[in-house]
């Protein structure tokens, strides 16, 4: 519980204005957890159901994208 209190702490110092959390459908994601985010003004967004690869297919594409309009921009 802590280490969710110091991100959220760290966040708000930062200026974040991260409005919803992703998770997926895991059990480690306790009721704990939920309430912390919630009393944090936040609204957890849970992932769909049987999307294991959805996270490793945008962390793949968003670069892959950057690099194919950076390779066809002229600076």
């Amino acid at each position: 519980m802590q280490p969710g209190r110091t991100l959220l702490m760290d966040l708000r110092d930062a200026g974040s204005r991260a409005g919803f959390p992703i998770r997926d459908r895991d059990a480690k994601c306790t009721t704990a957890v939920a309430a912390l985010v919630a009393d944090a003004g936040l609204k957890i967004a849970i992932s769909g159901i049987r999307m294991p690869r959805t996270n490793s297919l945008m962390e793949r594409w968003i670069p892959t994208c950057g690099r194919e309009l950076l390779d066809r921009t002229l600076i």
